[in-house]
């Protein structure tokens, strides 16, 4: 299994990202292959646990993982970073899926000059039990360009652009207060 990166400019709220990924209903519509998602808890205000399902083509089997996501911001350049952990202890393994291993990625949303926030992923799982590594490579690479794709379609939705979380300040709000604050 090797690591993968994309990434992306979206003209987007930082917010908005952290919103579309708790809209767990939505998950499947845009995470390529999932099926179900689900909110197992949340520790922290910033932390997310969360079981995920995916569909695999036959004959592989379907296959699930457990993810505890940590969101921080950098407070001078607003860099947003979803950090993401494998939590398989987290959940009991159900003999229908085949439970993925050493789950990482990271997700980093850049404001840029032009208004744009670049969207960086970079990641990698095992998705362990009996599938060529050929195969694995290939399937990630197609599911995370599929879902790049996809999540540029439903982020720009104004049902996640006009929310707010505590903790993520959005550039504008950012360049405000640096100016009011320097007479």
């Amino acid at each position: 299994m090797f690591d993968v990166m994309a990434i992306t400019e979206l003209n987007t709220r930082l917010n908005a990202f952290i919103w579309l990924l708790r809209d767990t209903n939505r998950g499947p519509e845009w995470i390529a292959n999932a099926s179900t998602i689900q909110l197992l808890a949340r520790p922290e205000p910033n932390q997310d646990l969360v079981h995920s399902r995916f569909d695999a083509p036959w004959p592989i089997r379907s296959r699930d993982m457990v993810t505890l996501s940590t969101f921080s911001q950098d407070a001078e350049s607003l860099i947003l970073t979803l950090d993401v952990k494998d939590a398989a202890e987290s959940l009991p393994i159900n003999e229908h899926w085949v439970r993925m291993k050493h789950v990482w990625a990271i997700w980093q949303l850049s404001p840029l000059a032009s208004g744009l926030v670049e969207i960086c992923y970079r990641g990698s799982a095992d998705p362990a039990g009996h599938i060529p590594l050929w195969l694995a490579n290939q399937l990630l690479l197609k599911g995370t360009f599929t879902t790049f794709v996809k999540l540029r379609q439903l982020l720009v939705e104004n049902q996640y652009q006009h929310k707010t979380l505590s903790g993520i300040q959005e550039p504008s709000v950012h360049l405000e207060t640096k100016i009011s604050n320097n007479p």
